[in-house]
C-alpha cells in the first residue's frame, strides 16, 4: 500500500537509529572506547637482543678453577731485570684467586725485595737476631720459617720460591702493618730515612 511502512523498513530504520546513537555515544564518551575494541592488531615481532656473556665468577664462588700459573723455581743469584715484576704479578693473581686484595703498591714491594735480598730468591740471612735464634730469614722478601708457615697460602708452600715468599710476606705485612705501604722500611725510605727490616 502506497505510504505505508513495512515491517522490514521499520527494522532497517531502527537499526540505523541504533547505529547513529551508538556512534554518537562512542564519539562523545572516549572512556567507552577501550571496552569496544574487540581485537588488537598483533604487535610486530621485536628483534632478539644479542646474548650477553656471563660475568666471570668472583673468587671463591663455585668450584675453584686451577690456581694461577707461576714460574718454575728460578736459579739462585740476583734476578733478571723483569723477573721481580713478573713474580709480583703472579703473587697478586694468587691472592686475588683466593679472594684477597691484589698487590696495589708494587713500588713498595720492589723496594722491600731490593733491600731485603737484592732480588736473590735463595738469599739467607745468617747474622741477625733471627739467625742467632735458629730461624734465619729466607728468600726474596726474607721471611723466617714460622712467619712463612703462618702466612703462606695452600699450594704456595716453598719458602725459597719467589712467588710463595712474596705471598707470605705480603700477607704478613697486611696483618701486622695494614698494608705493604706501611712497612717501616718502606715508610722510612720514602721519608728520607734509612730502610729497616720488617
Amino acid at each position: 500500500m502506497p505510504g505505508s511502512v513495512s515491517a522490514t523498513d521499520r527494522v532497517i530504520a531502527g537499526a540505523l537509529v541504533a547505529v547513529l546513537l551508538f556512534s554518537t555515544v562512542y564519539a562523545v564518551n572516549p572512556r567507552l572506547r577501550p571496552a569496544l575494541v574487540w581485537s588488537q592488531p598483533a604487535e610486530p615481532a621485536r628483534p632478539a637482543l644479542p646474548s650477553v656473556p656471563a660475568s666471570p665468577q668472583p673468587a671463591g664462588a663455585g668450584p675453584d678453577p686451577e690456581p694461577p700459573a707461576k714460574d718454575s723455581n728460578p736459579p739462585c743469584g740476583p734476578a733478571k731485570r723483569d723477573a721481580p715484576d713478573r713474580w709480583i704479578a703472579q703473587a697478586s693473581a694468587a691472592l686475588e684467586h683466593v679472594g684477597e686484595p691484589p698487590i696495589t703498591d708494587r713500588d713498595a714491594l720492589r723496594l722491600i725485595i731490593a733491600a731485603e735480598s737484592s732480588g736473590d730468591p735463595c738469599a739467607v740471612n745468617t747474622w741477625d737476631i733471627n739467625a742467632r735464634r735458629g730461624t734465619p730469614s729466607v728468600g726474596l722478601v726474607q721471611t723466617i720459617r714460622p712467619t712463612f708457615d703462618r702466612w703462606a697460602l695452600p699450594g704456595y708452600g716453598d719458602i725459597r720460591h719467589p712467588v710463595d715468599n712474596i705471598i707470605a710476606g705480603v700477607r704478613y705485612a697486611r696483618g701486622r702493618y695494614g698494608s705493604g705501604s706501611n712497612v717501616p722500611g718502606v715508610v722510612g725510605r720514602r721519608t728520607g730515612a734509612r730502610y729497616s727490616g720488617y
